[in-house]
């Protein structure tokens, strides 16, 4: 992949094509015709889940309308004392690590205190913490004008975050008729569900999952992958895949991937990679994370999985260069946007001192060609981001070619691996362009 990535720069390099020509789309007519506005009944509308999230706390709302005003009257999350402490910890979240089974004084205490500074007397630690969690919540809930479909996810609070949205969207639907019963929610919406991947992947195949959610549980789960040149042909019963008398092929991983995620509770992070499927089992989590979302929060039954996993990544230069600098850089991605957070080099001779910073460098590098290394980085950053974050597209830098290029090579190598597979823990090594190009 690697390589391949190289070598279609290279080419495109080549080539001369660099920058990208956009056609200027028309600008869409708007519609005579003004939307109808949503009516809701007032009234307060009470939702509450009846199981406990992986914290073993179940949430509620109080929706409340008066005069077409939406707002928040009441939320909370009970601790469901039924499920044993422990199990509490046999999985984690989401979003922090579980509590102890049994907390410690001085943590009880603290936390007893925690919950009359924020206004929750009485809650118990499991409580507190889901509590603090379900504060952040609702003020993003109010920061966007009460629209469910405005909100991003706070981090930390994903389950509980899910959750809310259900509640609302649950509340509201409750709200045209002005029915005011409370609602008892389960783990997920019911429905049929799909998360398909955004692309196919490097080998021919798209991983898809389809499931069914009945009385709130999931009654049928596949997960698969259809060939690109004949979406007919699924990799579990394709000839070439799954060789006659061979053990551990996609024919065994594949539902094993999905039955182990039944087995595991419905819990990602008590999976693990079976023999020969690891891509497999990587693409499963990856399909499996928005899909869970969706389920969780009653949202949209179709799903197409994002390009890449959210987090900062980062890859440098397998060796130093004739001068011993090693370029490096620095990304984030969030819902699939990059954002470049830092590119420079560093000294072989002294790792703490970096390109950027090289005042003698910067003057001869301007002397010569008109630009220095800080001033480059800069521009290499702005052109990445006018491209629409394209490493083949994007322009070079006047007077810092080997930069440019080298900014293309590891911005392309981060995005074609690192990031689609989510590994955020290592720096990508990255080789130079192949000698003979």
């Amino acid at each position: 992949m690697k390589k391949m990535v190289s070598l279609l720069l290279a080419a495109v390099l080549a080539a001369g094509t660099l920058s990208a020509c956009k056609k200027n789309d028309p600008e869409p007519a708007e519609s005579s015709q003004p939307e109808p506005e949503q009516i809701y009944q007032d009234g307060d509308y009470p939702v509450s889940y009846t199981v406990p999230a992986l914290d073993r706390t179940m949430d509620f709302i109080t929706l409340s309308i008066k005069d077409g005003q939406i707002e928040i009257s009441d939320y909370g999350c009970r601790e469901d004392n039924s499920v044993p402490a422990d199990s509490a910890n046999e999985g984690s979240t989401s979003s922090d690590a579980a509590l102890p089974s049994v907390p410690e004084t001085a943590s009880s205490e603290a936390a007893s205190s925690e919950a009359a500074a924020s206004g929750h007397e009485g809650a118990t630690e499991y409580e507190m913490k889901a509590l603090l969690q379900m504060d952040e919540i609702v003020d993003e809930f109010n920061a966007v004008g009460h629209d469910v479909e405005k909100m991003e996810l706070i981090e930390g609070t994903d389950e509980h975050f899910y959750r809310f949205q259900r509640m609302v969207r649950e509340a509201l639907e409750a709200a045209k008729t002005g029915d005011t019963q409370e609602i008892k929610l389960g783990k997920y919406a019911d429905g049929d569900y799909e998360a398909v991947m955004p692309e196919f992947n490097a080998a021919g195949w798209k991983e898809y999952i389809r499931l069914t959610v009945k009385d709130s549980q999931i009654t049928d789960i596949e997960f698969n992958a259809t060939k690109l040149d004949d979406s007919s042909v699924l990799i579990t019963e394709d000839p070439e895949q799954n060789p006659q008398g061979q053990s551990d092929t996609p024919a065994d991983y594949y539902p094993a991937i999905a039955q182990s995620f039944t087995e595991a509770g419905e819990d990602l992070n008590n999976l693990t990679a079976p023999t020969n499927g690891t891509a497999a089992f990587k693409a499963f989590s990856k399909l499996m994370k928005p899909l869970l979302a969706s389920m969780i929060s009653g949202g949209e039954k179709n799903i197409v999985a994002p390009m890449y996993v959210d987090g900062t990544y980062k890859a440098q230069m397998k060796e130093f260069d004739e001068y011993g600098w090693k370029d490096y850089i620095v990304l984030n991605i969030k819902n699939d946007q990059v954002t470049i957070e830092e590119y420079d080099a560093f000294s072989q001779a002294d790792e703490t001192k970096l390109k950027s910073q090289d005042s003698e460098l910067a003057s001869s590098m301007k002397e010569k060609s008109g630009t220095d290394p800080a001033a480059a980085s800069k521009q290499l950053i702005d052109n990445f981001e006018k491209a629409g974050g394209d490493p083949y597209t994007m322009d070079s830098v006047a007077g810092a070619t080997v930069s440019s290029n080298t900014f293309r090579l590891m911005v392309a190598q981060i995005l074609a691996t690192s990031a689609v597979e989510g590994d955020t823990e290592n720096t990508l090594e990255i080789e130079p362009f192949p000698a003979e190009l």
